[in-house]
């Protein structure tokens, strides 16, 4: 059984996972909306995922704001990236083509990408973050802008999610939804997710009840075909640059 922190009734926005994290901590953070599988790619443009600096909060807050109406503030994503325990991504669109987005971490890492010209012609489009529990991954937030939803964005990032939880040999991955949000639902249930509880006024906005949804392990055999189907779909597509690259495991998680 999931049970969420002693602290669940005041559900902190931004609640700093430690050594002495329960194994099991349900956070509050609703999920994006899905995307449609069945698109048709554009041809100009190219997706690639890599992490998440301070100098995108400005752009990953836009996001967050026409997504939620709780929007989190800038402190909150600043506090979450030096956040040892947690890992921030974002997809980038740019013209194809282009130069692909570095995937390393750290300070100079940062500098290149910060005076890269290349950032002048980069589009952050979606967003995600997980927590490294300690056997689990956690899905914080995922959004994608409401402008370049329906391209599959929000699906190759929950795809990324579940590839960062196999480098970090995490055995599965915990989300919650909103009850009333059948298609995000409708997207994890693709995946392999299912629903496992319910968090009876989990959304102080609305009071609205969560399911808590697991993935299942993620070494099974079934996980692993669904999941390649999945990625075989998106190499289809053409658009994610880096569908066939993991995520550079350096410094990720504890």
């Amino acid at each position: 059984m999931i049970t969420p922190p002693q602290d669940a009734g005041t559900r902190r926005r931004v609640t700093q996972p430690s050594e002495s994290t329960p194994a099991r901590w349900e956070t509050r953070r609703e999920d994006a909306a899905p995307q449609r599988a069945a698109l048709t790619p554009v041809p100009s443009t190219q997706i690639t995922l890599r992490d998440m600096t301070r100098q995108d909060i400005r752009a990953v807050r836009r996001i967050e704001s026409a997504a939620y109406a709780d929007a989190w503030p800038a402190r909150a994503f600043a506090a979450e990236l030096a956040n040892a325990f947690a890992r921030y991504r974002v997809a980038i669109e740019q013209p194809a083509g282009a130069d692909a987005v570095p995937a390393q971490r750290g300070a100079i890492a940062a500098l290149r990408r910060r005076f890269s010209r290349r950032r002048d012609r980069e589009r952050i489009a979606g967003f995600m973050g997980v927590w490294y529990m300690q056997d689990q991954m956690h899905l914080v937030t995922i959004a994608v802008d409401p402008a370049l939803q329906g391209r599959v964005i929000g699906t190759r990032l929950l795809l990324d999610c579940l590839d960062l939880a196999r480098t970090a040999a995490l055995p599965e991955v915990v989300l919650e939804v909103r009850v009333g949000n059948t298609r995000a639902q409708a997207l994890y249930e693709r995946f392999g997710f299912h629903r496992a509880g319910t968090l009876s006024g989990y959304y102080l906005d609305n009071n609205e009840d969560a399911y808590v949804m697991l993935s299942g392990r993620l070494d099974g055999a079934a996980a692993v075909q669904r999941h390649a189907a999945i990625r075989d779909a998106l190499r289809a597509l053409g658009r994610f640059a880096d569908i066939d690259r993991a995520p550079v495991s350096e410094d990720a998680g504890p």
